[in-house]
């Protein structure tokens, strides 16, 4: 199996340093739009080797690669995914909350129907995903997410500083957002993946609910969803690492992903 990893960040080397260790990949590249992060990135692993970040560098790698993992942003996911599907190639999406977007959501889908990749979305860095999946066959009357951070994952949120909240001078955990899933996203673009997850897998967008408490004390992410349904009721409640170095993503989510890749190289899936 051989891979492409668009972003040479914190979590897209997380990810590097498990793939070296499958026995069923046996080369993968990496790409970033810092090219001298990436070089320096590839220097660590036996199996990684550089391409350049532009479009005719990958579509000249395409037939080799069997998947392609973003892991660089929504800026990526916007430009590189349709791009990547309309040649018919798998790829596994990291920053869902691009998502959002309902034309460019459309076109990912539809092209991945028409063209034969497959478009793939670990659960990151909440539990619960599968049962809310199952649930999904039937009617949903809620969902729910009920995010608690630490001020440090909250830093420089232009939505925040409009509303006047300053989550340095908080002094009790505070709810500084309650409101559809959709704005959440659109408000907390570095925060909140796991909200457009929950969404496309429920009720959508709109009618799916996030509540973000920013508490002071807080040293981990934790993520608490509600589902109720003809099913009955889903509560799972999630306390995550922060990742150490970038407090707003879990540790868990980059786990995820690997966990996807592994399922993926694997042919097995167990819980799908």
């Amino acid at each position: 199996m051989r891979l492409l990893i668009i972003g040479c960040g914190a979590i897209g080397q997380t990810l590097a340093k498990a793939i070296e260790t499958m026995d069923e990949v046996d080369l993968f590249y990496m790409t970033d739009k810092s090219e001298e992060k990436a070089q320096q990135a590839v220097k660590q692993y036996h199996k990684a080797k550089y391409i350049a970040n532009t479009d005719e560098s990958i579509r000249a790698h395409l037939k080799h690669l069997d998947l392609v993992v973003e892991a660089a942003g929504q800026d990526a996911v916007a430009h590189y995914i349709p791009f990547i599907l309309g040649f018919g190639k798998d790829v596994l999406v990291m920053s869902v909350g691009a998502f959002v977007d309902d034309a460019l959501r459309e076109k990912c889908f539809n092209l991945a129907k028409k063209k034969g990749g497959r478009l793939y979305v670990p659960s990151g860095a909440v539990c619960g995903t599968d049962g809310l999946h199952s649930a999904s066959v039937d009617k949903i009357d809620s969902v729910e997410l009920i995010s608690t951070k630490g001020p440090k994952s909250f830093k420089e949120v232009p939505y925040l500083k409009e509303e006047g909240i300053d989550v340095d001078a908080l002094k009790k955990p505070t709810v500084i957002y309650d409101g559809p899933a959709r704005d959440a996203i659109h408000h907390f673009p570095k925060n909140i993946n796991v909200s457009a997850t929950i969404s496309l897998l429920g009720l959508g967008l709109d009618k799916t609910m996030v509540k973000l408490i920013c508490d002071p004390l807080c040293e981990c992410n934790s993520h608490r969803l509600v589902v109720k349904g003809v099913f009955g009721e889903i509560v799972a409640e999630t306390d995550n690492v922060p990742f150490p170095s970038n407090p707003a993503t879990s540790y868990l989510a980059a786990l995820s992903a690997i966990a996807a890749i592994r399922r993926i190289a694997g042919n097995v899936w167990i819980g799908i």
